[in-house]
């Protein structure tokens, strides 16, 4: 390799990071809103082992003003994320964590 071949690289490994954290920071930014979760049907998820949520019946949540479509049987664990948010947080903090 020569020395502008190494220079061209390392040129395009700095750019890639600069990307990559710049967008990092953008999703970050994003996970802050004020915007309430709007109404939950408790009665439409059923809390399950470990902190887990099951849906019953098809419903829709609404975390900072976006619509989450969920089905009947999708199952979410604790930490997993499902279109950006964590379903479970949404369902402890309405219907309660217990």
């Amino acid at each position: 390799m020569t020395y502008h071949d190494s220079k061209v690289l390392v040129s395009i490994v700095a750019a890639a990071l600069l990307v990559s954290g710049g967008l990092l920071h953008s999703a970050m930014a994003q996970a802050v809103n004020s915007l309430p979760d709007g109404p939950v049907a408790c009665d439409a998820f059923q809390r399950q082992g470990y902190g887990s949520w099951t849906v019953l019946r098809p419903a829709t949540l609404y975390p900072n003003g976006v619509p989450l479509n969920l089905a009947a049987g999708q199952t979410f664990a604790p930490n997993q994320m499902f279109q950006g948010f964590e379903v479970t947080a949404l369902l402890d903090r309405s219907c309660g964590n217990s």
